[in-house]
């Protein structure tokens, strides 16, 4: 080929190179597409070649994570002044059963956190937040385990010992007229837990399993005179009381500086005024005392309960020569 028809082909060359370069750059103006990307809460517009989703993010250089999310997905067709939004993941702790989980998710609510954690919730469980509220970045979701159950039980009732006069008995006499017997009673409760701890309960019925029945005590009333022979004559009496007795002197050496020898019935303290408990024998009652004498129940004391008496002397010497003795007390009225 002579040189002139060379130039010629190469000149035709180049120019069909222009024409194609042309034709190809017209083409992809043509698959142009602006854009508007909205990336952790920026937003801007790019132009991108036509296609899909991840092609135009992938076009404008923006990286996703495995839990982003982005809408449209991934896979729509671009179209012109389409808003693309990318939602980054976020963390949301949630503790359950003891235990706390870390998941990560762009959007969504409580109920789909769990989900994502695997976290079941029963019927009667509590979510704090509450399901349907939406997620926020390092949320704290609490599971509240809850359950309720049936308990019953038994709870014994003790009987009461009740005493009943019996005019049939001497006075002094006691006995047991009917023995008692405890009583059991069946309670049923619902019982509420939360996290394994019992947090309410709420009573739903009570029944008698077995009455209790009380003990009853007779106590004699029937009054028997009796005769003793004693260095003052005969003295009828209608009770006799084994009792323990103690001597007092009403001088400042036994009952204190302050005391003025005057007793709770308004007698003067000596020889033959005697205190004693009320309950057991009435003040002003007449009294025989072997080895002291006739006395009366002139006086009460702090240590004077049940079946002690305290014997009035009138000079301390007494007093302490009688010391503390047990006696045999006889109630003449």
């Amino acid at each position: 080929m002579t040189p002139p028809a060379q130039r010629a082909l190469a000149w035709r060359g180049a120019v069909l190179l222009s024409a194609v370069a042309a034709l190809s750059w017209g083409g992809r103006q043509w698959l142009l597409r602006p854009v508007v990307l909205e990336v952790d809460g920026r937003a801007r517009q790019e132009w991108v070649l036509a296609g899909r989703v991840a092609d135009a993010l992938r076009q404008a250089r923006v990286a996703l994570g495995p839990h982003d999310e982005v809408l449209p997905a991934v896979g729509t067709w671009v179209s012109r002044g389409m808003t693309i939004r990318v939602l980054r993941a976020f963390p949301v702790e949630v503790f359950s059963d003891g235990q706390r989980r870390v998941v990560r998710l762009a959007r969504g609510t409580v109920a789909e956190a769990l989900g994502r954690a695997g976290v079941r919730v029963g019927p009667l469980d509590r979510v704090e937040p509450e399901l349907e509220q939406p997620v926020r970045p390092n949320m704290q979701v609490r599971v509240v385990r809850v359950r309720e159950e049936v308990r019953v039980w038994r709870e014994t009732v003790p009987f009461r010992t009740l005493r009943r006069p019996e005019p049939r008995w001497e006075q002094g006499r006691t006995g047991i007229l009917r023995e008692g017997r405890p009583g059991i009673v069946e309670h049923t409760e619902q019982v509420r837990y939360e996290n394994g701890r019992v947090v309410a309960r709420r009573p739903v019925a009570s029944r008698v399993v077995v009455q209790k029945v009380d003990r009853i005590v007779g106590v004699g009333t029937r009054v028997v005179w009796r005769t003793l022979e004693t260095p003052v004559g005969k003295l009828r009496y209608r009770r006799r009381l084994e009792m323990v007795a103690t001597a007092y002197y009403p001088g400042p050496e036994s009952t204190g500086k302050s005391a003025d020898g005057i007793t709770a019935t308004g007698m003067r303290a000596g020889h033959g005024v005697v205190a004693v408990d009320p309950r057991v024998i009435p003040l002003g009652t007449r009294l025989y005392i072997p080895g002291y004498g006739l006395a009366v129940a002139g006086d009460v004391g702090g240590a004077i309960k049940g079946l002690r008496i305290d014997l009035g002397f009138s000079t301390l010497r007494e007093a302490l020569h009688f010391g503390r003795r047990r006696v045999t007390v006889y109630v003449l009225d």
